[in-house]
């Protein structure tokens, strides 16, 4: 009688294995079929993934790129995205920078090549992710976009790191006397002068960001008038509010950057979408982010952050946001001050999605998993070891090999 219950229990046990075994292979079976080919043909989009993807641009108010930064491929993603979303009325290009950097791009990309390229020789790393020589084209395309009737590029996040050489340049520009302007150019001397000191020693405290204290921006405010609706203002608050998402990062405090920052992206880019209500109930947006900021759904920071604002609003206005993961699985990627660094991301690849692609990673096309077939197919107990990958975004885009972007110098 043991013998039977073992044999039995034994049966039963492999029995499950069996099941869970050919449930794990029709998940990675349904992954694969819906697995396609994308490329690139003369800035368009090819490939049997190209009519998927364009199918699903047609209903959403908003299109999200969540990318790894500092490859070539998502500049030339981006760029046919943005070239196939213009037919569709979207207008407007979010991006991962300040407003004030995003304004100085928009008037530099629209004068040409050369200014882009001057200013960043003159204010070196002032441009995060868009110091390139890859992203010109993708930048153009945005601003054909535009009717000029509001910004084109709505830029949304903190001041970058190495900005207020650029903001201290401009505050001298629009200062209202000679002390006021002095004062900015000597902030801006002191700007330069901490530059100069990290990139001879790697110390990054003594960026002017990390020395300005409280009593500095009380002299700055006092000198430029703080007046909330002007730009000089608008700029010494920025690099208040920069200093304070930046305080929290070196004290640890990792989850408190992370939703200071989301904050104030929501926030700012309200201030752009408001105003751009008041042409078009409903104005159509592009984003290029780092992948954490465009998740719907809390981030891998634990944040709801701007994809999951720019979801939900979507739905209010009965409407959809479409989410797209790009990311290398392996190559180089140019991290600016680190410069050219090698990577391999396979393992950070839910194991489901590795073996459904595995085969095609050893090609050079992108590989495109479209992830919405997945919800209905499968419940929710055995979409959880992949749960992030199928609702957090509707499209994951893997390139076999990524290739770096090539600073402006």
């Amino acid at each position: 009688m043991k013998s039977l219950v073992t044999v039995t229990a034994l049966f039963l046990f492999g029995s499950t294995l069996n099941l869970l075994s050919a449930q794990d292979s029709l998940l990675v079976a349904t992954i694969r079929q819906h697995t396609y080919q994308l490329s690139l043909s003369e800035q368009n989009f090819s490939g049997d993934g190209a009519a998927v993807l364009q199918e699903a641009m047609k209903a959403p108010q908003f299109l999200l790129v969540g990318e790894q930064h500092g490859i070539v491929e998502v500049g030339a993603f981006t760029n046919a995205l943005l070239k196939a979303a213009r037919p569709l009325g979207f207008e407007y290009f979010c991006v991962e920078t300040d407003p004030f950097i995003a304004k100085k791009l928009e008037q530099l990309v629209g004068e040409g090549k050369p200014a882009l390229d001057d200013f960043v020789k003159a204010f070196p790393l002032s441009i995060p992710f868009y110091d390139n020589q890859e992203d010109f084209q993708m930048l153009t395309t945005a601003l054909e976009a535009g009717k000029g009737q509001l910004p084109t590029l709505w830029g949304v996040d903190q001041v970058f790191a190495a900005a207020p050489r650029y903001l201290f340049q401009r505050l001298t520009e629009i200062a209202p006397d000679a002390k006021a302007k002095a004062l900015a150019a000597d902030y801006l001397k002191k700007g330069r002068e901490g530059l100069q000191a990290v990139m001879k020693n790697g110390d990054f405290n003594q960026m002017i960001l990390n020395q300005l204290e409280e009593k500095d921006f009380t002299q700055l405010f006092t000198a430029f008038g703080n007046d909330p609706q002007s730009e000089s203002t608008q700029i010494i608050q920025g690099m208040m509010k920069t200093k304070e998402i930046y305080a929290a990062w070196y004290a640890g405090k990792y989850h408190q950057n992370n939703l200071i920052r989301s904050k104030l992206m929501k926030k700012q880019f309200m201030e752009y979408y408001r105003e751009a209500e008041k042409l078009d109930p409903t104005p159509k947006v592009v984003f290029k982010f780092g992948a954490t900021h465009t998740y719907r759904g809390l981030s891998y920071y634990q944040v709801f952050d701007l994809g999951n604002l720019v979801s939900e609003l979507a739905a209010m206005n009965e409407m959809e946001s479409l989410h797209i993961h790009f990311t290398g699985i392996k190559g180089k990627a140019n991290s600016g001050l680190q410069g050219e660094q090698s990577f391999d991301s396979q393992k950070d690849i839910a194991p489901e999605i590795w073996e459904a692609i595995a085969d095609r990673a050893e090609g050079q096309e992108w590989i495109l998993v479209d992830m919405r077939p997945l919800r209905e197919k499968f419940g929710r107990r055995k979409l959880k070891p992949i749960k992030s990958e199928v609702f957090n975004y509707d499209f994951w885009i893997f390139v076999p090999e990524a290739t770096p972007v090539t600073t402006i110098r």
